[in-house]
């Protein structure tokens, strides 16, 4: 018995009208955890507020039930003739309150929801947890974040290793006791399934943790594969690491004040030790990040890898060597797969970046059925990506896999497995600052005439003695002190087809059969939108599979960037055979016309500024690296009219991370930021790339639309989410953070510092966008703290300005809504995303909280039920707990 839970229900309010002659409601609760006894409160009859201020509800539980279950607290109406009718439930996770550091406690306002109605008011409650046991020997002691960078209230100690785990149960909806359970019951099974399922692998993946010797995950990412009768699969991945505490205290940023100080046994300061072999794949060196005085203005967070690899500051900031090899416990499977799902990585951590690498696999889930152990099955089918991985990693002439993730199609029984990420050379051994070149990354890592692909390098346009390519694709942001020319913006290509309607091996065999062919045809389109903008990289870009019965969708996007390093960017050149040369001059016109826009508009410049032998921007037509494009029929020519339309204003910062590189310090962005989404259904019969890129185009138009009234705003954090739930149609959820920006001159950003504004975002019933500005008073601006009543939800793991007081960990829920009177799929889904902002705030709130770091949607479902107007949707959300204030 190593906890004891003690929950106390308060009171309701706003809860809804059950007995219609009344027009109240005869409300009481019953509480549950796990198989335990159901507690359950008095009645409040005749009432829409009731308060029961009951006892304390006690409950004994051991370490495997207050991590993999939750507690149901379940609200109900009484009848006195017949049954009783619920109102909805909450589900609370109590591993956030075992946590070493955080509250032993919760209380709050919770949202009670239905799977059939939504939110129906609300309850307050207090939760408390005694664990007897030491935390530190539990995986409860591990702290979980899904931000790719370690919070500025912690120093990263060491890196350990790439972990992974998944687990399988049958899905309740596919059951025969679906058939006599009603809608209810039947969706409450499944959402009660899914949340414990995950907090069953976070507990496996924490026990891994432990066994390797650290105390946290960076990266987290869970996932949800719903193979229909076959099961639910729940998977996550991560990167296992040591952090402590700061002991220097928060700061304003991730990345301030950190020097990189590599940890060793005794010895003297000057004494360093040979360089490890490069033939020891189990050596890994541990990594030290202390507070300075030196101020960083880049991230910092660092790794060691398990060939040798180590990492190193700025040029401003002091290294010291001090280190023998230290080799801790590690399992050898995961120091086989050098992969990290961290993102953000300090200067010169990366030696050179070889360039994408991905595998993908089509399976069929019925070949799987009859095999006995299905979650061995289903790791050998991963296991078998991640080698195809590290293949190609070693063929790139590559030591690591960094900005790594992992993910799943399904349809009926079609599963295409995906596994992406950048093959990048890791520093192999300290380095002074003075030998650091910042365009170093960018050249080619591996030999160009043993390459297996045609390649034609080019001279390094900064230093002049490295070769580089023609275009880089990163799955992750642009490294710190890359040299960049002008600003990014976001970028976004797709491609689609038709294809038959076939079941079995002939499904998957035509659909292995396409793919190639459409990846083929979206990188070609991103190549030619890269020129047409004047750019030569697309850095943390993402891919989005969606397989239906009868087409096949493929999108890609990312951060459109000119790195000073690689090559100018020349304008296309179109070419048509059939069509009129006052036809095909028109065209060649608009394209030019359009580059010079984008040149002028994202502030490249035409000379690249920084010194070194490198050209100029040269916007001759005849320039012999200049792309020409043959225009064989119609639709070729919507494409690349397609390609020169502007999506976004002038006035508008866009990208599909956090951040737009070339824009750092020029801007100061508010601190409060809302989703904003837009939802299209599209007719798939006929249906064209060119059609469909125009109807993005559209939309993502509309998105733009509801921030017309602001003359400066950054959209970032740009997501597709593509699902088909008919034949016949396809449905895109796009969704964004609005958030209001402001160019300032240094005079400007002194006023700005002493009198902060900052906008909350509100929602009318309409979802219609608008923003309430709210003057602080004079007694808040000398107290250095500003305090938001509002929780905040930003995909973001920083904002400027903020101090992060404390960290929670990482929360997660999944919901499920359905209707059978769904007149408008697109409110009704924005309606229930408004929802569960509204849930995950309120358990960000108990906690203490006051913002959601990395909010994300992980998984969004959309299911066309039998009837007509009956529709089911799947969400899963998550983010980053913290409590923040604001320097003044």
């Amino acid at each position: 018995m190593p906890g004891i839970v003690k929950v106390r229900i308060l009171e309701g309010r706003d809860l809804p009208v059950m007995d219609r002659a009344s027009e109240l409601t005869d409300a009481y609760v019953d509480v549950k955890f796990h198989e335990r006894n159901i507690f359950r409160t008095q009645v409040c009859p005749k009432t829409l507020c009731p308060k029961w201020n009951s006892d304390w509800f006690t409950f004994e539980v051991d370490d495997e039930q207050i991590q993999e279950d939750l507690l149901q607290i379940k609200v109900f109406d009484k009848d006195t003739v017949t049954a009783n009718d619920p109102i909805g439930k909450v589900h609370v996770s109590l591993v956030p309150l075992t946590s070493p550091g955080n509250p032993n406690y919760l209380t709050g306002w919770f949202p009670i929801f239905d799977t059939l109605h939504g939110i129906r008011g609300e309850i307050k409650i207090i939760v408390k947890v005694k664990y007897i046991s030491d935390t530190k020997q539990s995986s409860c002691g591990v702290k979980f974040f899904y931000s790719k960078t370690v919070p500025s209230i912690y120093q990263l100690v060491e890196v350990k290793s790439f972990v992974e785990e998944l687990v399988i149960k049958d899905d309740p909806e596919y059951k025969w006791i679906d058939k006599i359970r009603t809608t209810r019951a039947s969706n409450e099974a499944r959402q009660l399934l899914f949340l414990r399922l995950a907090a069953s692998l976070q507990r496996k993946i924490g026990n891994k943790v432990l066994d390797l010797g650290g105390n946290a995950v960076i990266g987290y990412r869970q996932c949800f594969d719903l193979e229909g009768s076959f099961g639910v699969v729940v998977r996550a991945i991560g990167t296992c690491v040591t952090i402590e505490e700061n002991k220097h205290g928060p700061c304003s940023s991730p990345t301030s004040g950190l020097t990189l100080e590599l940890r060793s046994g005794p010895g003297p300061a000057d004494q360093i030790p040979v360089t490890p072999e490069y033939d020891s794949p189990h050596k890994v060196l541990p990594l030290l990040l202390k507070q300075s005085s030196v101020s960083k203005k880049h991230s910092c967070t660092s790794e060691s890898l398990s060939d040798t690899g180590t990492s190193f500051p700025d040029a401003t900031s002091p290294v010291q060597f001090n280190f023998p090899i230290i080799q801790p416990k590690m399992a050898s499977n995961y120091a086989d797969f050098p992969f990290y799902t961290m993102g953000s990585f300090p200067s010169g951590f990366v030696t050179n970046i070889g360039g994408l690498v991905s595998s993908r696999s089509v399976r069929l889930l019925d070949k799987l059925e009859s095999m006995s152990e299905e979650s061995d099955t289903r790791d050998k089918l991963w296991l078998e990506l991640r080698k195809e991985v590290r293949t190609h990693m070693k063929t790139l002439g590559c030591t690591a896999v960094i900005g790594y993730s992992e993910q799943s199609t399904i349809c009926d029984k079609l599963c295409v497995l995906s596994a992406i990420g950048t093959a990048v050379i890791r520093n192999p051994s300290p380095t002074s600052s003075e030998d650091f070149n910042p365009c170093k990354p960018c050249h080619i890592p591996y030999n160009v005439q043993s390459s297996p692909f045609n390649i034609t390098p080019h001279s390094c346009a900064v230093c002049g003695s490295g070769k580089v390519p023609d275009i880089l694709l990163t799955t992750i942001d642009i490294l710190p002190d890359t040299p960049v020319n002008g600003n990014g913006c976001f970028i976004q290509v797709q491609a689609f087809r038709t294809k038959k309607k076939q079941t079995g091996e002939n499904s998957a065999r035509d659909i292995g059969q396409q793919l190639p062919f459409l990846e083929y045809e979206l990188h070609q389109q991103l190549s030619h939108k890269l020129r047409i903008k004047g750019m030569n990289a697309v850095v943390g870009i993402r891919y989005e599979l969606c397989v239906g019965e009868t087409a096949v969708l493929y999108i890609a996007s990312g951060t459109a960037v000119y790195l000073s390093p690689l090559p100018p960017a020349s304008p296309l050149r179109v070419r048509c055979d059939t069509a009129e040369s006052t036809q095909v001059d028109k065209l060649q016109e608009a394209i030019q016309a359009a580059y010079e826009k984008n040149v002028t508009c994202y502030n490249i410049s035409r000379s690249d500024s920084i010194s070194g032998p490198g050209p100029d921007l040269n916007l001759s037509l005849t320039n012999k690296d200049v792309i020409v494009v043959d225009i064989e029929d119609p639709k070729d020519e919507k494409k690349i009219e397609n390609s020169l339309k502007t999506l976004f204003p002038d006035h508008m910062f866009t990208s599909s991370s956090s951040s737009v590189p070339g824009i750092n310090g020029d801007v100061i962005p508010f601190e409060s930021a809302h989703m904003l989404t837009q939802i299209c259904r599209i007719d798939t019969p006929g249906l064209e790339t060119a059609d469909l890129d125009k109807i993005i185009n559209k939309n993502m138009q509309l998105l733009c639309f509801k921030l017309r009234k602001y003359k400066s705003c950054f959209l970032s954090n740009i997501r597709f989410n593509v699902h088909m739930p008919d034949d016949d149609e396809l449905v895109i959820l796009i969704s964004a953070i609005g958030t209001i920006s402001l160019p300032v001159s240094p005079a400007v950003r002194a006023v700005e510092s002493t009198k902060r504004r900052f906008h909350r975002f509100l929602s009318s019933a309409s979802n219609e966008i608008r923003f309430c500005e709210e003057e602080l008073s004079s007694s808040l601006e000398g107290s250095g703290a500003l305090t938001n009543s509002a929780v905040q939800l930003t995909p973001a793991d920083h904002i400027p300005g903020a101090i992060i007081q404390h960290c929670y960990g990482h929360l997660s829920v999944f919901l499920i809504r359905e209707s059978a009177d769904v007149r408008d799929l697109s409110s009704f889904t924005k309606n229930f995303i408004m929802e569960a902002q509204a849930i995950m705030r309120a358990h960000v709130a108990s906690l203490g909280g006051n913002i959601l770091f990395e909010f994300r949607i992980n998984e969004l479902v959309l299911i066309d039920g039998p009837q007509k107007l009956q529709a089911q949707i799947l969400l899963s959300i998550s983010g980053d707990a913290a409590n923040v204030s604001y320097e003044s």
